[in-house]
């Protein structure tokens, strides 16, 4: 191991960064089709109009893994492909265009939502139970979100995390 940069991470992550490296969360688009345009300065002209999230599934790739934090969390990091770069059609490009951001589909009922509520440290975590009974229970995305009668925020569960579960009123 090449050692730590402080708390945030090691020192072969802070190489990575400076070898063009980074975790699919920090590439932003202006820096992917700035890369892109070091490969194909046409292309990435054309890319300018695809979604984020399509541009990175079309040009980055996997490339390493550091440890990140001071937890030493395995973060993996990517870069852009000079192969994917070369492999896109313009018809492919054309399809990428297309794809937007759909909306969540959301589903609205009066139920019950149960969840973890976590406590402690991180060596020694507690689960408390809760639940939320009686309540109107938004599903949208991957979210539960649970509303008192007046319309105000209880809270809000990813729904496939641990212990979270949500159920319709029986009438």
């Amino acid at each position: 191991m090449a050692g730590y940069n402080g708390y945030s991470m090691s020192n072969n992550a802070v190489d990575a960064y400076l070898g063009g490296e980074k975790p699919k969360s920090r590439w932003t688009k202006t820096a992917i089709l700035e890369a892109v345009s070091e490969i194909d300065e046409s292309k990435a002209e054309r890319l300018r109009k695809v979604p984020l999230d399509a541009l990175r599934k079309a040009v980055l790739s996997y490339s390493s893994w550091h440890h990140t934090s001071s937890h030493y969390n395995r973060t993996d990091f990517y870069s852009v492909s000079e192969s994917k770069v070369d492999a896109l059609t313009d018809e492919e490009i054309s399809k990428l265009e297309k794809r937007r951001k759909s909306k969540p589909k959301t589903k609205r009922y009066r139920g019950t939502l149960e969840y973890l509520e976590w406590s402690g440290t991180r060596n020694h975590p507690k689960a408390t139970r809760r639940i939320l009974d009686d309540v109107i229970i938004e599903e949208r995305g991957s979210f539960y979100y649970a509303y008192g009668d007046d319309g105000e925020l209880i809270i809000r569960k990813k729904m496939f995390s641990n212990g979270t579960h949500a159920s319709k009123k029986k009438d």
